[in-house]
């Protein structure tokens, strides 16, 4: 499939309500090339016929469970890429199930009750940060170590992580993890250009990305990239769908923010002015609104 074409879902549960709410997440993300499937038998066939870049399937479904469908897909089925996209729900996300799923392939695991926002997350995920392809005598998926490196601990060998002394940094300054941050930001300054007042759809698709570099820097443990982006978060909740972002704060949470993902921990100091005066700005703003 091109980069260029929008993505293609494929939403596979027995429950109609399930599937349902799954697709209402992804038309509201701006995804509408959906297709369900209730069972396993109309997975597999669907699969085959429309070749999905991303696949959400439940771990029980009726006639194929959800790690056997991956591992299918992994191992080679037919025609289909065997590096689409699979995030696999489940209503017992235990420690062996996790471990289970990850050896099988799984791109992601959606632990249910759901929230749209960790649908949007995890879709997210797989499209803009998908993990290096493995292919090897003993495993084929995706790379089994995050993305977002956090409590790992083993040896570095990629070619991408820090040479010497890694094992002494914060997981958010190892350079891969700072390179995805900085990326949820300049999407964050993509989206802005060009906002016009009552633009709703504009304005949801920039507090998604803004939850997104929350989250990131939730997991690789940056608090203050992560209060930078909650201020920003605080300030658009605020001003309600309806209402028009002023540019000045947007533009000054932006450039705090790529401050803050080239600043290291040396500069900590300089990091918490940042975000205080963020907080200022936002205050300040808020304010004026009750004011008037």
């Amino acid at each position: 499939m091109s980069r260029t074409q929008p993505p293609t879902f494929l939403i596979a549960d027995a429950d109609t309500h399930t599937r349902g709410l799954l697709a209402e997440v992804l038309r509201s993300a701006g995804f509408f090339m959906i297709t369900q499937a209730r069972d396993g038998n109309d997975l597999l066939e669907r699969t085959a016929e429309l070749h999905p870049r991303v696949v959400i399937t439940t771990s029980r479904l009726p006639g194929l469970s959800g790690l056997d469908y991956t591992r299918m897909i992994r191992t080679g089925y037919k025609e289909v890429s065997r590096q689409t996209s699979i995030i696999v729900m489940t209503d017992t996300p235990t420690k062996a199930f996790l471990d289970a799923a990850q050896q099988a392939g799984a791109d992601e695991m959606l632990a249910r009750p759901f929230s749209s926002k960790s649908v949007a997350i995890r879709v997210q995920s797989v499209l803009e940060r998908p993990r290096e392809f493995i292919d090897c005598a003993v495993y084929v998926g995706p790379c089994r170590r995050r993305r977002m490196i956090d409590s790992y601990d083993g040896p570095m060998r990629r070619f991408i992580d820090p040479l010497g002394g890694a094992e002494h940094m914060a997981p958010w300054e190892l350079e891969p993890n700072r390179v995805a941050v900085r990326s949820c930001v300049k999407k964050i300054s993509e989206l802005t250009t060009g906002l016009t007042p009552g633009d709703r759809r504009k304005l949801r698709e920039i507090y998604f990305a803004v939850k997104e570099t929350e989250t990131l820097a939730d997991e690789t443990r940056d608090g203050v990239m992560g209060e930078a982006a909650r201020s920003l978060g605080r300030y658009i909740t605020a001003i309600g769908s309806t209402g028009t972002p002023d540019p000045e704060v947007l533009s000054t949470h932006i450039d705090a923010m790529h401050t803050l993902g080239m600043l290291g921990s040396e500069a900590h100091e300089e990091r918490e002015n940042l975000i205080k005066g963020l907080k200022k700005v936002v205050d300040k703003k808020l304010n004026r609104i009750k004011a008037a």
